[in-house]
């Protein structure tokens, strides 16, 4: 059985955990939301390469950036080039590029689930502590009273 303890904190000292944990709070919902956007990404480009390894010449729009696009047809999509960071691009073939993707798939779908746990228990801890404000606003409210 579990000893549990009784810790009394300032009202200042609540206030500046609360503070903490809305930090915390605002930086995994970040976090989820980046993974989020990778996850998003990376099932697109999957279902881009599967899309052309299936076909031949295949006309397909290309953008450039700032809203530019340029309409190009792929001859053949046997190979294509992967980013290894740092903008160093190697030679893959497409079968492998997918199942590279499929990889990163999973593993930004492990870390998202981790950072949905993190922000339920940072949730958690936000929730008590707001409580813990509401029940000392009460207090004092009753202590002037008297």
């Amino acid at each position: 059985m579990t000893e549990t303890k009784e810790i009394k904190l300032s009202g200042r000292q609540i206030l500046q955990a609360r503070q903490q944990e809305q930090a915390k709070f605002d930086a995994v919902q970040s976090m989820r939301k980046n993974l989020q956007q990778m996850l998003t990404d990376t099932m697109a480009a999957e279902d881009a390469l599967k899309t052309l390894e299936s076909g031949k010449n295949q006309k397909i729009l290309v953008s450039l950036g700032a809203g530019v696009y340029i309409e190009t047809k792929i001859e053949s999509a046997k190979t294509v080039k992967t980013g290894l960071g740092s903008d160093v691009l190697v030679d893959s073939t497409t079968e492998n590029a997918i199942k590279a993707l499929g990889k990163r798939k999973e593993e930004i779908r492990k870390d998202l689930a981790s950072a949905q746990k993190d922000e339920a228990a940072v949730m958690h801890n936000l929730r008590q502590l707001g409580m813990a404000i509401e029940s000392a606003k009460r207090k004092k409210a009753q202590e002037e009273k008297k």
